[in-house]
């Protein structure tokens, strides 16, 4: 499992390489593969632009309802996506739940879910397989 956002799902080094995304978010009317409502935020939490608030919120509303087991069992394959650019992440300039939903799976489940990056060594050992 892994960690993304539309955008690099659609870019040329990762279409058509056989990987299996899968959405996370609400609303991405451009997207017409898998989705996985059950970690969804609401709409009210969509609106939200306090990173803490929100993770509290997500946790309490989304993630306490969910088995992290079977979440993970799910998508253990899958690179989960939603709409914020890991750059604009890094920088500080936005936030993303997909992170925050790849935080709870590592707390819960000790296993680690990375950002799937587009460096040549990652995509080099992804062709590999």
């Amino acid at each position: 499992m892994k960690t993304s956002y539309f955008g690099r799902a659609n870019s040329k080094a990762f279409k058509d390489r056989g990987l299996r995304f899968v959405s996370v978010a609400r609303s991405c009317k451009y997207w017409s593969g898998e989705r996985y409502p059950d970690l969804f935020p609401t709409w009210d939490m969509i609106h939200m632009d306090n990173e803490e608030e929100y993770e509290e919120v997500y946790r309490a509303k989304i993630l306490s309802k969910l088995n992290p087991q079977k979440v993970y069992e799910d998508l253990q394959d899958a690179v989960i996506l939603c709409h914020e650019k890991y750059d604009d992440i890094m920088s500080g300039k936005t936030f993303c739940h997909r992170h925050m939903i790849a935080r709870w799976l590592e707390e819960e489940l000790g296993v680690d879910i990375p950002e799937l990056k587009d460096d040549k060594a990652e995509l080099k050992a992804m062709l590999k397989k």
